[in-house]
């Protein structure tokens, strides 16, 4: 195992390689370059645009830029942010809890939903529980995130009311409350929304993949063979159908641990909760090309270490995968 965990370190380094090349010339690519934002200033004169090009570095050829930033990439330099004048890592370093906190939340909530779900659907195939979580799987998959977004706060803060502080029933935006102390409550109170507009797509998917899973598992003679041994029902569910019908459940999450860095996009810039999300767009509205290189980079990063964490986990979930 050790072995092949080396070998598919060191083959995530010309693959990273590849990345940044590609990443590095399409944002080249976009009209007006990373100078465009200053271009609309009428503040600048043409000199002073000359001169910040210069002392920002874009007036080298393109392959020159790119070696420079390699290097100090390289060096555990990203840049420093067009927009604020901090350095890219500091930007992140400043959202990155943010995120962590709103995606563990939710990562943690839907588990503890969809897992119960999936397992005792495919238990209870076509009963009335299968069929309405079935009909509701297919609901969250289909509506657009943005969109349930807007209806929770609708819904929980323009229509219901808390009939003490005659304010919105949960909060709609931010990740704590201005001008209050520090409370556990409030954080929760924060987190509701966007988790609940987040997870519901991820709760969907996730029961899903795990019914049907399932239903190809509980029907094997391994599973009816420990059945005749006289194990109780609980202990083949849990201990030997589910940890087999797990596997195609690893590959769904292990895909969706970038998030955990990179955060939800529309999510977060709905609730404007602070986070990844958020500064990527803000990056890639303000052509903030370090920040968002470094994003870039980082969530490429995160990706290939969560398929290899999967490969290890399938590795423990079934002891016939073996890597060379």
């Amino acid at each position: 195992m050790s072995r092949y965990i080396i070998r598919r370190l060191l083959e995530a380094i010309p693959l990273l390689l590849l990345v940044s090349i590609a990443v590095f010339s399409l944002l080249q690519l976009v009209p007006g370059g990373p100078m465009g934002v200053y271009g609309r200033n009428p503040n600048l004169t043409q000199e002073g645009l000359e001169n910040l090009q210069a002392k920002l570095g874009l007036d080298q050829p393109l392959h020159i830029q790119y070696l420079r930033w390699l290097e100090k990439a390289l060096q555990g330099d990203f840049g420093h942010s067009y927009d604020t004048r901090r350095p890219a890592l500091v930007e992140i370093g400043d959202r990155l809890p943010a995120t962590l906190l709103l995606m563990t939340f939710t990562f943690v909530i839907v588990l503890l939903i969809s897992i119960p779900a999936g397992v005792l659907s495919a238990l209870k195939q076509y009963s009335a529980f299968d069929m309405v979580v079935t009909g509701l799987s297919f609901a969250g998959q289909a509506l657009p995130v943005f969109w349930v977004g807007l209806v929770m706060m609708l819904i929980f803060y323009a229509w219901l009311k808390n009939p003490v502080t005659g304010k919105g029933l949960l909060p709609a935006a931010g990740m704590y409350t201005l001008g209050q102390p520090f409370s556990l409550v409030d954080r929760i109170k924060h987190l509701i929304l966007p988790s609940a507009t987040l997870g519901l797509a991820w709760v969907s998917w996730y029961s899903r993949y795990l019914r049907s899973s399932m239903l190809d598992v509980i029907h094997q003679d391994y599973v009816r063979t420990a059945r005749a041994k006289g194990l109780r029902e609980r202990v083949v569910i849990f201990k030997h159908a589910l940890k087999n019908a797990a596997i195609p459940l690893v590959t769904v999450i292990a895909m969706d641990l970038r998030t955990f860095f990179s955060g939800s996009l529309f999510t977060e810039q709905i609730f404007s909760w602070p986070g990844m999300g958020r500064l990527f767009y803000r990056a890639a509205e303000r052509r903030d090309y370090p920040v968002l290189m470094a994003v870039v980079m980082m969530t490429a990063v995160i990706i290939i270490l969560s398929n290899l964490l999967a490969d290890i986990v399938y590795a423990y979930l079934d002891p016939r995968i073996r890597y060379e």
